[in-house]
């Protein structure tokens, strides 16, 4: 993002240029903070207090921020944040309850993208170009793409990310899945965002991903 407004986007207005980065700087915080939160609720309501113990029950997002993760989200677009602590020994129910906690996050994003999408769109088809008008555009514009991004990403089935504990939890303990993806996951992971960088692969994804939520308003708005 930075790197494109930086020195690709070099006939963009310098305020224009300040906004954008702004408001998606906003929407990154926004749907990182709210994956985060939705897992750490959802372990804490499926009887585990670790997450509140670790203090990771907040909507805070300096809590959640991962460093390296938030500058990657900045620069190349995609990023990550700290994993919210949790003792599945501390569920009711295992393996419901870690799926559920796995899954919570994503579909928070999905509900985010969803409800911020047709706002976007309301505020594209006022004829204004104020500067309130611009940020509040690009706000919730960047809130449905930021949100879209970390469900796809984040549904990848590779550890450590949450579509791997999601289908870790509902499969045999010690598994050769499990196991291969606990070795090497980490490898896996970082040859993809290579290949997500270098190419549309992963731009292709979201778009299909998004599809659903964009002909639903399209039937509405």
């Amino acid at each position: 993002m930075l790197f494109d407004l930086l020195f690709r986007y070099t006939s963009m207005p310098f305020t224009s240029k300040v906004i954008i980065f702004l408001t998606f700087s906003v929407a990154v915080i926004i749907a990182l903070s709210m994956h985060e939160y939705a897992h750490a609720f959802t372990a804490v309501k499926c009887g585990d207090p670790t997450p509140k113990l670790a203090g990771r029950l907040t909507l805070n997002p300096l809590v959640h921020f991962d460093v390296a993760g938030l500058l990657c989200f900045l620069f190349l677009g995609f990023g990550w944040a700290k994993p919210v602590p949790i003792n599945p020994f501390n569920f009711k129910n295992v393996k419901k309850d870690s799926f559920l906690v796995s899954i919570s996050g994503v579909l928070t994003n999905l509900i985010l993208a969803f409800i911020s999408y047709p706002i976007a769109i309301l505020f594209m088809r006022v004829a204004d170009t104020s500067v309130v008008w611009e940020i509040c555009f690009y706000l919730f514009l960047y809130i449905f793409q930021t949100n879209l991004v970390f469900l796809v990403f984040n549904l990848i089935p590779v550890y450590p990310l949450d579509g791997f504990n999601a289908i870790a939890s509902l499969t045999k303990y010690n598994n050769k899945f499990v196991n291969f993806m606990r070795r090497y996951g980490g490898v896996i992971l970082l040859i993809l965002i290579v290949v997500f960088h270098i190419t549309d692969l992963f731009n292709i994804i979201v778009s299909y991903v998004g599809y659903p939520i964009l002909w639903f308003w399209s039937l509405i708005l």
